[in-house]
């Protein structure tokens, strides 16, 4: 009985892809793809693991707590894959900033990239993109960078910014509302080049 069928190699290929996937190597036949260099659940097919939520938002003069907000994932809208993570923040009261964030090895990468979905273009500036790649903690808002509108297409659209090199880094990717609104916005496909 012969083993080496086509059967024995496609289960021979299979594994060796899953051991390449499982190692972080998801360059075959010549083409490259960006790396996630460390980064877990980058697109948020498994929830929130590997990330904590931040935020930084002004008081409700109305509770006296900070403004309605949550960072979820939905499979509502997504860049890649079927899940997104899900910004809400109530901006009526005044601005605040929302994130996701991880510690990972900064010192292989020089771009963080970040897809984020807007519901339509818009001459106002609703929302901005909060973006961080660097050595800071504890994080606020002001180490964002928050100078590209989400508005600004409709749809999704990749975002990059600069990493600040650090072994011990940190990455957090959100949204800071800027226009007196009740707002939504999906943010997905997070990864270091």
């Amino acid at each position: 009985m012969a083993r080496d069928g086509p059967d024995v190699h496609r289960r021979s290929f299979l594994a060796t892809a899953g051991a390449l996937a499982t190692a972080g190597l998801t360059t075959l036949a010549g083409c490259s793809a960006p790396t996630t260099a460390g980064l877990a659940n980058g697109g948020f097919e498994s929830g929130l693991a590997g990330w904590e939520r931040g935020r930084e938002l002004p008081t409700d003069p109305n509770t006296g707590a900070p403004v309605a907000s949550a960072v979820t994932v939905s499979d509502e809208q997504a860049s890649e894959g079927s899940r997104a993570a899900s910004f809400f923040i109530d901006g009526r009261q005044d601005d605040g900033t929302l994130w996701v964030a991880q510690t990972t090895d900064l010192s292989d990468a020089d771009t963080l990239a970040v897809d984020v979905w807007s519901p339509e273009e818009s001459f106002n500036t609703i929302t901005k993109v909060a973006a961080y790649a660097g050595p800071e903690r504890p994080l606020t808002e002001s180490a964002f960078d928050t100078t590209r509108a989400v508005e600004d297409h409709g749809g999704w659209r990749t975002y990059e910014y600069p990493v600040e090199s650090a072994t011990d880094g940190l990455v957090a990717v959100g949204i800071s509302v800027v226009w007196e609104a009740e707002v939504r916005r999906y943010v997905d496909a997070v990864r270091l080049r």
